[in-house]
């Protein structure tokens, strides 16, 4: 009787473990504006997050003040890794740290508006 119990226990633990991973993701589809200061803290780097399907679709810039050459290469490789993983929980770009702790709060601050 105990095994059956135990059984019964642990696929309805799986059952519900499952139903929580499906639907459509965890945000709201539509487009979400955030910004967040970056190195140069005169203009902040703006961005828009599109949300598509529940999951992190684009990510694009709007405006910063960013130094050109540095600047680019944290938004060429933080934000892919953002949509890839649909987490913000990326590594930042060494030599352009500030720049992608910007992008990562700013992708955050829109997340929080998509929930």
């Amino acid at each position: 009787m105990l095994k059956k119990l135990s059984l019964v226990f642990v696929l309805a633990l799986i059952v519900g473990l499952l139903a929580g991973c499906g639907g459509n993701g965890e945000y709201q589809d539509g487009t979400y504006q955030a910004s967040a200061m970056g190195y140069h803290d005169e203009v902040p780097i703006e961005l828009e997050v599109v949300i598509s399907g529940g999951s992190i679709e684009e990510i694009n810039i709007l405006d910063h003040a960013e130094t050109d050459g540095i600047a680019d290469s944290a938004f060429e490789d933080v934000i892919p890794q953002i949509i890839e993983t649909q987490s913000t929980d990326v590594d930042t770009l060494s030599g352009a740290t500030i720049t992608s702790e910007a992008i990562i709060e700013a992708v955050e601050k829109a997340l929080e508006k998509a929930q």
